[in-house]
């Protein structure tokens, strides 16, 4: 009968082994693509025989989402506490300016997620797209994660009087959201410089927010 020593101990061992593999996979993903790395390296990087690596992911997809979902959940946390730290600072005077400050913040961390390794990022980016992986997916939850953030900030404009009433918040969001999706999709097609998509990402958003903020909201 295993004890519950034995048993914590035996789970201690799995985080481990589990810790050991996601380092050695974001190491390689750093400096390689996803398609440059072998299953082997992650084994012999992670100190785990392939048989061992094998019981913990399936493939290389897994060891992606793996290393960029948990990426990406700690740049939307930062997102998500820059953000409330920029209201407090702000909360007496409420304008448009502020709302659209405030989604450009947004999409600029998620433009420098990106650009970490471009290939890599946007193959996370779009996997959850793919009909096996489903609306449950992590990436696609993420997504709907910021879109959620953006639509509160259009909300609160409109609230505050500050933002034009006529569009719909979650598709102001949804739009916001494309945008960014879009410029990543294109920059490998058209031969765009990956660092420099935020040049591309931001003029966008401008052109889709600006024209919500009258004079008045300024």
């Amino acid at each position: 009968m295993t004890t519950a020593s034995e048993m914590s101990a035996r789970q201690r061992g799995k985080q481990r082994k589990r810790d050991a593999i996601r380092a050695a996979a974001a190491s390689l993903m750093a400096s390689k693509q996803l398609d440059e790395i072998t299953m082997r390296e992650v084994a012999q990087l992670a100190g785990v025989g392939e048989a061992t690596l094998f019981r913990y992911v399936s493939g290389k997809s897994d060891l992606l989402h793996m290393v960029y979902g948990d990426e990406l959940d700690a740049v939307l946390d930062r997102i998500e506490e820059r953000d409330a730290s920029f209201v407090a600072a702000n909360s007496t005077h409420v304008t448009g300016d502020h709302c659209v400050l405030r989604v450009r913040a947004i999409y600029f961390e998620r433009c420098a997620f990106y650009r970490r390794n471009p290939e890599n990022s946007a193959r996370y980016l779009r996997e959850g797209f793919r009909p096996e992986h489903g609306p449950a997916s992590r990436n696609i939850a993420q997504g709907d994660r910021t879109i959620r953030l953006v639509a509160s900030i259009i909300d609160t404009g409109q609230a505050n009087g500050v933002l034009d009433l006529r569009p719909q918040p979650l598709l102001v969001a949804q739009n916001c959201h494309a945008i960014y999706m879009h410029e990543i999709d294109r920059t490998p097609v058209r031969g765009f410089d990956p660092d420099a998509i935020w040049d591309r990402v931001g003029p966008r958003l401008d052109a889709q927010l600006n024209p919500l903020v009258p004079l008045a909201g300024r």
